[in-house]
C-alpha cells in the first residue's frame, strides 16, 4: 500500500498533436484537433475510434488481449508461458525484481508500455514513483484497475493508448518499462523513438522480450505475422538507431532476454 504520492502528476496530452487537453470528468477534449477522448471507468481511451474498426491490427490484438485478461495473472499463466520458452530461471517475481532493480534510483514518473493488467505498475509504484500504464486492451486495463482498488494501491494511472502515439509530452518520464511486448510492434525503431521522445535524457528503459531460438514458443511465434523474433545484433542496432545507449542484457533461457538501456543524453 502506498500512503500518498509526492511526485508531480504528468498531464495527458492529445496523442495526435500533443496539445493540452480539457477535462470535464467524463472525457478529455483537444481544442486544437477538436477530438474528444472518453473516460471509461476512470480510464481515458485515446484509441476508441481505431479500435472499433475490425480490420485494424489494433482491434485484433486488443480482442486477443481482452480474452487473455481473465487469467493473465493466474498462477498458471506465467509459469506455463515461461516454461514453454525454456526460461527456467524466470518467474513473475524475478521479472518484477529485474524492472524494480533497473528503476531503483528513480524518484519521479515511470511509463509502463503495454502494461496489461498493471502487473508491474502495481509492483513498481511507491511514495516516490508514479507509474503511467498504457495498453490497447480495455479488458486488461479494467482488470488492472480492479487489482489496484483491491490492493489500495496509489500512484498508478492507466489509459488506453497506442505506443505509436503516446498521450504524453516530450521528456517527462524518468524511466520506462516495456515487458513482454517489444516483439509485438510492427516497427521497432518507430516505437522505440516514440518511447524515447517521452523520456528524459539518461533515463533507463527496462525490457523483457524474445529473440530467435529453437523452442516450442519460438516455433509458435514464428507462425504469427504480428510477432517478431529479434536477433541480438538486430536488437542492439534498433536501440542505437532510436537513440539509446549502454545496452546491458542477460538471457533467461534460449529465447528470453531482459535488458536495460538509457536514453542518450544528446537525444
Amino acid at each position: 500500500m502506498n500512503e500518498g504520492n509526492l511526485t508531480k502528476l504528468i498531464p495527458f496530452v492529445c496523442p495526435d498533436c500533443k496539445n493540452s487537453l480539457r477535462s470535464d470528468n467524463l472525457s478529455l477534449h483537444c481544442d486544437k484537433c477538436d477530438r474528444t477522448y472518453p473516460i471509461v471507468d476512470e480510464i481515458p481511451d485515446f484509441i476508441l475510434g481505431d479500435s472499433q474498426n475490425k480490420s485494424t491490427p489494433i482491434f485484433k490484438m486488443a480482442k486477443k488481449a481482452d480474452l487473455l485478461s481473465s487469467f493473465y495473472e493466474s498462477k498458471y499463466w506465467y509459469k506455463l508461458s515461461l516454461k514453454l520458452a525454456c526460461a527456467r530461471k524466470s518467474s513473475l517475481e524475478s521479472l518484477a525484481n529485474f524492472h524494480a532493480e533497473t528503476l531503483k534510483t528513480i524518484n519521479g514518473s515511470v511509463l509502463d508500455v503495454a502494461c496489461g493488467t498493471a502487473t508491474y505498475s502495481r509492483r513498481i509504484a511507491s511514495s516516490s514513483k508514479n507509474v503511467y500504464g498504457i495498453d490497447i486492451s480495455m479488458g486488461m486495463l479494467k482488470k488492472g484497475k480492479s487489482y489496484i482498488k483491491q490492493g489500495h494501491i496509489s500512484g498508478v494511472y492507466l489509459s488506453r493508448a497506442s505506443v505509436e502515439k503516446l498521450p504524453f509530452d516530450n521528456a517527462v518520464f524518468d524511466g520506462v518499462i516495456c515487458s513482454g511486448s517489444l516483439h509485438l510492434f510492427p516497427d521497432t525503431v518507430l516505437v522505440l523513438r516514440e518511447i524515447g521522445r517521452t523520456m528524459k535524457p539518461g533515463a533507463p528503459l527496462s525490457v523483457q522480450t524474445f529473440i530467435e531460438g529453437n523452442t516450442i514458443v519460438n516455433r509458435m511465434l514464428k507462425k504469427q505475422p504480428w510477432v517478431h523474433n529479434f536477433k541480438l545484433a538486430e536488437l542492439q542496432q534498433c536501440l542505437t538507431e532510436a537513440g539509446f545507449e549502454e545496452f546491458e542484457y542477460k538471457f533467461d533461457g534460449p529465447i528470453v532476454i531482459t535488458f536495460s538501456v538509457k536514453k542518450a543524453a544528446s537525444n
